[in-house]
C-alpha cells in the first residue's frame, strides 16, 4: 500500500495527540470533547472514552493516510505544475493534458508524446502536440484547433446536432485516444508505397524509404486528414511523409 509524506506527518499528529490523550487518562481526568466551539462532557473515565470512541477515529485515519493515488498509470492529475490527464481550471483558463511513451526515434527508448489544451472553453481552445525525445530533444511541435479534433464526431452523432457536454467529451476523448500502439506502424515507409513528395524531396522520401526499421505514427486531423510521421535521422526530427483518409 503506498503511503505518501503527508500521510506520515497525518499519523504522526494523531499518534502524538492520542499519547496526549492517554497521559490525561492516566492522571484521572474528565474528558471534554471540543468540536465547532461546542463542549460535549464525555462520561466515564477518559480512558474508556478513548477506547469505545477515538481509537475507531484513527484506525479510519490511518487508512485515509495510507490511501494515496496510484502512480502507475501515465495519464494523471493536472494542475499548473502537476501530472498529466485531467481537466483543470485556474483563472478562468482550461488546461488538459495527456502525455504517453512509446518508441518513435529508436526502436531502443521510449519518446513522449504531449498533447496539452489551453483557452477559455474546451470547444474554443487550442491543442500543442510535441514529441520529445527520451534524451529530451524536441523531435516535433504541431499547434491546431480543438475543432480538429471535434470534426470527426459527425461521424458517430445519433442526432442532428450534438449538446456542448458531448462535444467536450469527445475532444477530451480524442486526445486521450490520440496515441495508442496501433497509431505505430513499422516500417513507417514499405518498398512497396509509391514516392509522395506532397511534405519532402523524392531524394528524402527514398532515404527513409530505405531504412527498414524506422518507426510511423499516424494520427487524424478534421474529418479524414490522415498525418504520417517519422524519424528523420539526417534532419533530426520527425517529418510528415504522408497522407491517408478521404
Amino acid at each position: 500500500m503506498f503511503c505518501p509524506l503527508a500521510g506520515y506527518k497525518k499519523l504522526y499528529l494523531v499518534q502524538e495527540w492520542w499519547a496526549r490523550c492517554q497521559h490525561l487518562a492516566g492522571n484521572g481526568y474528565q474528558a471534554t470533547f471540543l468540536h465547532r466551539r461546542r463542549v460535549f462532557p464525555f462520561s466515564g473515565s477518559i480512558s474508556e472514552t478513548m477506547r469505545k470512541t477515538l481509537f475507531p477515529c484513527w484506525a479510519f485515519l490511518f487508512l485515509l493516510a495510507c490511501n494515496g493515488p496510484s502512480t502507475e498509470t501515465k495519464t494523471e492529475a493536472v494542475r499548473t505544475n502537476e501530472p498529466v490527464g485531467k481537466t483543470s481550471t485556474t483563472n478562468q483558463s482550461i488546461k488538459h493534458v495527456v502525455q504517453r511513451s512509446h518508441a518513435f526515434s529508436s526502436s531502443d527508448a521510449q519518446d513522449f508524446f504531449r498533447l496539452e489544451l489551453r483557452g477559455d472553453s474546451i470547444t474554443t481552445s487550442t491543442v500543442l502536440f510535441t514529441i520529445t525525445s527520451s534524451q529530451g530533444q524536441l523531435l516535433h511541435r504541431q499547434t491546431f484547433s480543438a475543432a480538429d479534433l471535434e470534426a470527426s464526431l459527425v461521424y458517430e452523432m445519433t442526432t442532428p446536432t450534438a449538446t456542448l457536454p458531448q462535444r467536450e467529451a469527445y475532444i477530451l476523448r480524442r486526445m486521450n485516444e490520440f496515441v495508442q500502439p496501433d497509431r505505430f506502424v513499422t516500417p513507417a515507409i514499405t518498398q512497396s508505397q509509391n514516392p509522395d513528395t506532397s511534405f519532402v524531396s523524392l531524394k528524402d522520401w527514398q532515404r527513409l524509404q530505405a531504412q527498414p526499421n524506422t518507426i510511423g505514427f499516424k494520427y487524424t486531423l478534421g474529418k479524414e486528414d490522415g498525418h504520417l510521421l517519422v524519424y528523420d535521422p539526417t534532419q533530426k526530427k520527425a517529418v510528415r511523409v504522408g497522407s491517408f483518409g478521404g
